[in-house]
């Protein structure tokens, strides 16, 4: 059976997504710099910005001479992540398989469930409109009959366009007279030195020359090249692996850089964490701890376990430990996330008549017997008081 792939891409979604969140934005030219860096470089501008001659690369001095109107803002890759993962959900009835290339394009495997193309075309059109009408993002599509044409199509799209359609059969004549770097084999540094050096610019030129000489010059890499440059692609559309986890994060209502008032903090989120684990009858073997800081930086530290946490004390301690590790800078924090992975059920303690210490933590266990029946918010540790904290809903698995 012939393959239908579609590849839905969102032409400078992070541009897109800013947008979505300040509609003020539209029309005017926009670049995204590293919030980090003291002397910024762009990493993305948008259509408006780049007409001004600001394109990627450009120091921000420089890109506001050329443009004095220019908003800069800093990249937000948590937010544009959480807008990838609904437009992931929101496409997943769409087919049987869809797979994410990253927070702005999807591959969506159609074989079997359009039983003609004309049907596969609409069934494309119709994921695209959903995605426009449901997140406003404008995206692109191509259909075609593997992964790397149908995401070519896409890109060929001006991002004005809607659905590019490759038949099977014309994938190398589309190819041909594409820019070489199209091709995901030719991008690679010493392939595209080697290119350069042999001023190959067209894909046609590499349909030219037999797999054999392509191999003589590129080794491994001249094969693959060959294969791409004439639309073979035999990868499949895989679905991404689900991977159990519990999330608990909180966003600040006053933006601090107080170790004290972080500890607190992230003393609830343990104890949050501590108590959905519970619930599960399950330990978490690595956690990864997230700040967020004012200024859109990230700070991530993470740590493995042998042996899954299951007590409270044991999960405050990992979290303070991280939380020293993360914050390593004076910057105010806006957001604490902590992700608990690689889940599996807790062994309980082996009780003996000699050891006292391998015991479970009976004051843990008094504490949530004593929550669950006078309410979460009876027994308050007294630093969270001191700080306005008390006991929230439970965290999401």
């Amino acid at each position: 059976m012939e393959r239908t792939i579609l590849h839905i891409a969102i032409d400078c979604f992070p541009i897109q997504a800013e947008r979505l969140r300040c509609p003020k934005l539209a029309g005017r030219p926009v670049a995204l710099i590293p919030g980090e860096s003291p002397r910024p470089r762009i990493v993305l501008s948008s259509r408006e910005a780049r007409e001004a001659g600001i394109v990627p690369g450009t120091p921000l001095v420089h890109a506001r001479r050329l443009c004095p109107d220019l908003v800069a803002l800093p990249l937000d890759r948590h937010f544009y992540g959480g807008i990838g993962e609904s437009i992931f959900e929101r496409l997943t009835p769409v087919a049987p398989v869809v797979e994410p290339g990253g927070d702005s394009d999807f591959f969506l495997d159609l074989t079997g469930v359009a039983r003609s193309h004309p049907e596969a075309r609409d069934r494309a059109s119709r994921a695209g409109r959903d995605v426009e009408s449901w997140f406003r993002l404008h995206p692109t599509l191509g259909v075609a009959g593997n992964k790397l044409v149908s995401r070519v199509a896409s890109q060929v799209v001006a991002p004005d366009g809607d659905l590019l359609d490759v038949s099977s059969g014309s994938e190398a004549s589309f190819l041909a007279p594409l820019p070489v770097d199209v091709l995901p084999a030719a991008r690679e540094t010493t392939t595209a030195e080697r290119l350069d050096l042999l001023n190959v610019r067209a894909v046609r030129q590499i349909q030219a020359l037999p797999p054999s000489h392509l191999a003589r010059v590129f080794g491994k890499e001249g094969l693959l090249l060959s294969s791409q440059a004439r639309g073979v692609d035999p990868t499949p559309v895989l679905a991404p692996e689900l991977r159990p986890r519990v999330l608990v994060e909180e966003t600040l209502a006053r933006e601090t850089n107080d170790t004290r008032v972080l500890s607190a903090h992230a003393a609830r989120l343990a104890s949050e964490l501590h108590a959905a684990l519970a619930r599960r009858g399950e330990g978490a073997r690595g956690v990864t701890l997230t700040v967020d800081y004012a200024d859109g930086v990230e700070s991530r530290a993470r740590r493995t376990f042998a042996e899954p946490l299951r007590g409270g004390a044991e999960t405050r301690a990992a979290l303070a430990s991280l939380l020293d590790r993360a914050l390593k800078r004076r910057i105010r924090v806006r957001r604490v996330r902590v992700a608990a992975w690689d889940l599996a059920p807790a062994a309980a303690a082996q009780l003996t008549l000699w050891d006292r210490d391998s015991a479970p933590n009976t004051l843990d266990l008094a504490v949530d017997r004593a929550r669950a029946r006078f309410g979460a918010e009876a027994l308050v540790p007294a630093a969270w008081m001191f700080h306005g904290l008390t006991v929230r809903a439970p965290a999401r698995p």
